[in-house]
């Protein structure tokens, strides 16, 4: 029985009766397309977060990102003076779906599932999210120590823009909950691949290759060998991968190439991993000695590794969705977002707490529509919690 004046636990039913004006809301933000890059489209849909945001309390700050649009920070005061630095919700608005995708992939619900370009990457999320927050200030409730709602406009290439303001609000707040969608089956993200990017370029001498090709040092054979080598750095038992995505050289079919390149692509679950890997890469010695060998490029986003802080959060998240009667595992992601950067702050981060769907990045992108109303009780309520 409820004390006197107490409030009553969230629950699944409180999500239920706020989600058909969020689903009318994410059809607002998805038919509002806004591809990275897109700044009039970005800006649009930072106009209807703005005024959402502001009416449930926030303080809303707009940081201008030149060839973006503008990223959103909310604050919402903490509920007990000084009781200690707030959390931050982080999610993104730009997608990667170019206007005109809503043609071929109209905003609709069927059946189960609601479809859209973005909506499960991650306007979905973003809905949600700021319903929970509704959802809260109707309770007059929210965290003990304050939050801090931040959007960002250039996620899906990497946040150039952002990743500096990022790395800073991170470290002024004691947890991180990152409202990418959820891994298949709604579990939250407690691992993801960091992501490094290299540039292996060779030197080599031209020559001509009828006449005198043994004066010559080919980049292109160099190169060739280099990239063996570059394979043998990937380490199957740590889930450590290179791959090698373009090879660019030389000049005729008649000439010993002078110069050639290539990129390389690093994923890794361990930091380690991808200090050996570097270490590897800048330490390689041409096999002709005639060829030089240069190294361009380093870690992207260092990988969410899990401990024993982010641990606590998932823990966390389990208990509020088992009290509301579901399920949230924990899952391991071959992607990297921004959850990548708060962690890498050094601030405890949870990822993966939007709602449930598949296709992401396809003409397929949906997210479940019973995933709403449970999704929004479970993050005003873990919120609550932290």
């Amino acid at each position: 029985m409820t004390a006197p004046g107490a409030r009553t636990p969230i629950a699944v039913a409180d999500g239920d009766r706020l989600a058909p004006e969020c689903l009318d809301f994410l059809r607002e933000l998805v038919e509002c397309e806004s591809p990275t890059g897109d700044t009039r489209a970005n800006l649009r849909v930072a106009a209807i977060l703005e005024a959402f945001l502001t009416g449930v309390g926030g303080q809303v700050e707009r940081i201008e990102a030149p060839g973006y649009g503008d990223h959103l920070l909310a604050r919402f005061s903490a509920k007990i003076p000084e009781s200690g630095r707030p959390v931050l919700l982080l999610g993104h608005m730009d997608t990667v779906h170019p206007v005109g995708t809503l043609r071929e992939l109209p905003f609709e619900v069927t059946g189960d599932r609601v479809r859209g370009p973005g909506v499960y990457d991650m306007k979905g999320s973003l809905a949600v999210s700021l319903f929970a927050l509704r959802l809260l200030a109707e309770r007059g409730s929210g965290p003990r120590t304050g939050l801090t709602c931040m959007v960002t406009c250039d996620e899906e290439v990497g946040s150039p823009h952002s990743r500096e303001r990022i790395r800073v609000e991170a470290g002024g707040h004691r947890a991180a909950l990152v409202v990418e969608p959820s891994a298949p089956g709604g579990a939250v993200k407690t691992r993801r691949k960091g992501v490094a990017d290299y540039v292996l370029s060779v030197r080599g001498e031209s020559a001509h290759a009828g006449i005198e090709p043994e004066a010559g040092a080919s980049a292109i054979h160099e190169l060739a060998r280099q990239v063996s080598g570059i394979h043998d750095l990937s380490n199957p038992e740590a889930e450590t991968t290179l791959n090698v995505g373009l090879i660019e050289g030389g000049t005729r079919s008649n000439v010993v190439a002078r110069r050639a390149s290539c990129t390389i692509d690093v994923r890794f679950f361990s930091n380690a991993e991808a200090e050996r890997v570097e270490a590897a890469l800048r330490s390689a010695r041409p096999h002709d000695p005639r060829c030089r060998l240069s190294v361009q490029g380093g870690v992207n986003r260092a990988a969410l590794e899990k401990t024993a802080a982010s641990g606590a959060l998932s823990r966390a998240a389990a208990t509020v969705a088992a009290d509301l009667g579901f399920g949230v595992g924990e899952a391991s992601t071959g992607g990297a977002s921004d959850g990548n950067l708060t962690a890498a702050a050094g601030c405890p981060t949870l990822d993966g707490i939007g709602p449930d769907g598949r296709g992401a990045h396809t003409l397929n992108e949906h997210i479940f529509r019973e995933e709403i109303g449970r999704r929004i009780a479970f993050l005003a309520r873990l919120i609550e919690t932290l």
